[in-house]
Formats: C-alpha cells, sequence, structure tokens
C-alpha cells in the first residue's frame, strides 16, 4: 500500500476513553498534549462520545478495538502512543496485537492491563444488564464538582454518559503485548476501593514495566491533567 504524504510519524498519541464516556473525557489533558506539536487523537468507541447513536447491547468489545484500529490504519499513524483508560486498557490491549508494527508505547491510566487475572463482571453487575436490556448504565464512580467545573460541570458529564453493552465487559481481552512497545501503568492511589489495584501492584512489581501513582481519583485526566500528559508525552 503507498505510504500516505500527510502520514504523521511525530510520534502521534491515540486517546481511548473508559466505560460510558467518551472523546470528551480527554479534554483537560488536550491543552498540553497538543502544544508539544505532537498528533493527538481521541478515539470515540462505538456507541459513546460522538457515535453514541450506535448504541446497543450488539456493541462488542471487538467493535471498540475495530475503532482504535481503524483510527491508526486510516491516518497511516506510526510510532503511536497508545493510551488507555479504565476499560480502555481491555482495548487498548487487544488493539495493540493488530497494530503492532505501529506502535511505540502503551499507556494504562488506571486500566485494566495484561498484569493480573481478569476477575470477571460482578453477578449483580450481570443482573442489572439483563434486566436493561444487556446494557450497563453509568455507575460506581462519584464526579467530584471541585474536579469537574463545578455542579455544572457534572452535569454537562452526567449529559453525555451512554449505557455500555455488558459485551465489551465479559469478552475476553487479556492477550501478550508487542515486546518492543514500551508500557506504563498510572495508578491513582486515592481511588478507593479501586478495581484496578491489582494490575498497580502488579505493574510495580514488573521489571519491564514503568509505575507511576498520582494521588487521585479515578478520573486522573480531571484531577492532574498536567501530571498525566507528561507521563503520556514521555512514555
Amino acid at each position: 500500500m503507498t505510504a500516505s504524504p500527510w502520514a504523521d510519524d511525530n510520534r502521534p498519541i491515540v486517546l481511548v476513553h473508559g466505560a460510558w464516556v467518551g472523546e470528551w473525557s480527554w479534554l483537560p489533558v488536550l491543552p498540553a498534549l497538543q502544544a508539544s506539536q505532537r498528533a493527538v487523537h481521541a478515539v470515540s468507541l462505538s456507541g459513546h462520545g460522538a457515535r453514541r447513536h450506535l448504541a446497543g447491547p450488539h456493541i462488542s468489545l471487538a467493535d471498540h478495538v475495530a475503532d482504535v484500529v481503524g483510527l491508526i490504519e486510516t491516518f497511516d499513524l506510526t510510532n503511536v502512543t497508545l493510551v488507555g483508560h479504565s476499560y480502555g486498557g481491555r482495548v487498548i490491549t487487544k488493539a495493540a496485537g493488530e497494530v503492532a508494527g505501529r506502535l511505540a508505547a502503551l499507556v494504562y491510566l488506571d486500566a485494566h492491563a495484561p498484569l493480573a487475572p481478569d476477575p470477571g463482571q460482578p453477578p449483580e453487575r450481570l443482573e442489572v444488564a439483563a434486566a436493561n436490556g444487556g446494557m450497563l448504565p453509568f455507575g460506581g464512580y462519584e464526579l467530584d464538582p471541585l474536579l469537574f467545573g463545578g455542579q455544572d460541570g457534572v452535569q454537562w458529564c452526567l449529559d453525555r454518559v451512554a449505557d455500555q453493552s455488558i459485551r465489551t465487559f465479559t469478552d475476553p481481552w487479556v492477550s501478550e503485548l508487542p515486546k518492543h512497545a514500551t508500557s506504563t501503568y498510572v495508578f491513582a492511589t486515592d481511588n478507593k476501593p479501586s478495581r484496578f489495584e491489582a494490575y498497580g501492584r502488579a505493574a510495580a512489581e514488573a521489571t519491564d514495566w514503568r509505575y507511576h501513582e498520582l494521588d487521585g481519583p479515578h478520573f486522573l485526566m480531571h484531577s492532574h491533567p498536567a501530571a498525566v500528559a507528561d507521563i503520556i508525552l514521555n512514555a
């Protein structure tokens, strides 16, 4: 295939949001990332953000992986830093194998990572989704008005969250990462109890992973935008 004359090989950054939210969840870190003169792409996963109209129980993890792979291949991106927040860690793990030759680094921001066994979904989650047509409503995280621009900011976010297909949570996702790409884990120490603690602990002990801790809640891009941007830029 002919290479694009507009392809960006200056270490482009691809951001993959977590469950229920959308590409808009990355807004606080975009100014610092874009100031680096590196291209930044925030993916809208099917059924979320700008693609919320596609939501439904038919959406699978494979669909979200295809969203990421499709963006990277369409823009002919190489030397990519691929970042996943929360559930987005599952997506970038599976996507990494499909675009391995285009990756330089992976960053897991308080995310699921292939460092510890998948604990599976709690029965109550499965029951809620079954009662909601296969869709899981947003829940389990408090949005602090101090971090989200006041109560109006919290409401702005809540107006944009979308129910998520339970299939995306139950599809297999753990796989081996490309060995040439650096892997970084960022753990939110103020997110208690944390469903990501096992991943963070494993990353801290792994000699082939870079590990950072930030004293903030799960949505670190809102509480620590400068620190998160710096970690991504130096991954």
